[in-house]
């Protein structure tokens, strides 16, 4: 037998081993379910063949993973995607004749993610209603089995369920600190109307703002019908560049009272935008005189976000000299010199155009502003004779006050 002593220190040792090995919490199974059916033609004549299609989906959205380490108590957290490895989704007729119904080695389902399996069937030579069954098969997940009903000129009604689908028209894309509208269209394509419909906007980013309300109710949707819903949004200048996402959450009530939800999402791909302005304009010389020869400097600022690549202007003015300028490319935030090299062939206040054309992500835009240049005249004939008249008449005034005037009319 051991001494006590060293048998305390082997369990010690063995404890401190198991507590230093990273335990990662329990993440979510990944579950799969039939969100939709259809078959087709929806009642089979004795001995038809049709095909049910059937709309599989990861419901798991994300896991949160944690990992514990007692040598330190540090612990790290980290969002991992669930998917699920479907290993085959097969039917069993169950009365009805599958000609075609195996798939292995389907795939993984990403979070939230659908596919769609069809199955091509014969109907039996006896009329009624069968059931047969999809079987799904899901690696380290529970299996699924789903009746499908299906109606062989029976009389017999088989309820359907009302069916969503929405279509998302969303800008090609959005520069940062732009407003943009997003447009939503609900159909029913089922044949039984939805009630209580509620679709809920959640933006996962706070750089996007929605503008309208961010939750909006439809009383009732029948089979064929659809509604159109225009959402606005907002961005923030400091927009990160890239696809954002913006959840579309939307829940229904069936005719039997029970609630379905589904989940979309609007990827809106923010990209950044060119900006040009003029921030100053000098002249060298700075005072112009007819006939001088002077630089016209006209400094471009980016006010934007994003690079202005290919950047030229030029200048419309009557006077002579080098009239454009290739500029290059400016970031966001500095500005750069566009020099034109002229002469004053004339004087007096000059109105001019200047065009500034660049390039950014969007393509080529061009701008216009409508400018004044002042010459001066060298002229001096006009100031002469203004300084002649103002001498003539200080001069008549003065003779009038000391040899014109009566005696007796002024102070002694």
């Amino acid at each position: 037998m051991w001494p006590p002593l060293r048998c305390v220190g082997l369990v010690a040792t063995f404890m401190i081993l198991l507590f230093c090995i990273a335990v990662p919490a329990a993440a979510s199974v990944p579950t799969v379910i039939i969100t939709d059916y259809q078959v087709s033609p929806s009642v089979l004549i004795p001995g038809e063949e049709g095909i049910i299609t059937v709309t599989v989906k990861n419901t798991a959205d994300q896991a949160t993973l944690t990992q514990s380490y007692s040598s330190d108590t540090s612990a790290t957290t980290s969002s991992v995607a669930i998917n699920a490895p479907i290993d085959s989704v097969t039917m069993v007729g169950k009365g009805i004749e599958v000609i075609s119904g195996g798939y292995t080695r389907v795939g993984e389902l990403g979070p939230g993610q659908s596919i769609p399996i069809s199955f091509l069937i014969r109907a039996p030579k006896e009329t009624g209603v069968y059931f047969p069954e999809v079987w799904i098969r899901v690696s380290d997940a529970k299996s699924l089995k789903f009746p499908i009903p299906v109606n062989v000129n029976s009389d017999v009604l088989i309820q359907q369920r009302p069916m969503i689908s929405i279509e998302k028209q969303l800008p090609p894309s959005v520069a940062p600190g732009d407003d943009f509208s997003a447009t939503v269209v609900l159909e029913n394509t089922g044949q039984l109307s939805a009630g209580n419909l509620r679709v809920t906007v959640n933006s996962s980013t706070s750089s996007i703002t929605s503008k309208t309300p961010s939750t909006i109710h439809i009383a009732k949707l029948g089979p064929g019908e659809k509604s159109t819903i225009v959402m606005e949004f907002s961005t923030d200048k400091k927009s990160p560049l890239g696809l954002r996402p913006v959840n579309l959450v939307l829940e229904f009530q069936e005719p039997d009272g029970s609630y379905q939800k589904q989940v979309e999402t609007l990827g809106i791909n923010i990209r950044g935008k060119a900006r040009l302005d003029i921030s100053q304009i000098t002249t060298d010389p700075i005072r112009i005189k007819e006939g001088d020869l002077f630089t016209l400097i006209i400094r471009i600022e980016n006010t934007g976000t994003d690079d202005a690549k290919s950047v030229d202007a030029w200048i419309d003015i009557p006077v002579s000299g080098t009239r454009e300028a290739f500029v290059g490319k400016i970031e966001p935030g500095n500005d750069a010199p566009a020099p034109f090299n002229l002469q004053a062939d004339r004087a007096g206040d000059i109105p001019y155009t200047l065009t500034i054309q660049y390039e950014d992500d969007y393509g080529t835009d061009r701008i216009e502003q409508q400018l004044h240049l002042n010459i001066n005249s060298t002229d001096n004939l006009s100031m002469v004779l203004g300084i002649v008249l103002i001498l003539l008449i200080a001069g008549i005034g003065a003779y009038w006050y000391f040899f014109r005037r009566k005696p007796g009319t002024g102070n002694v």
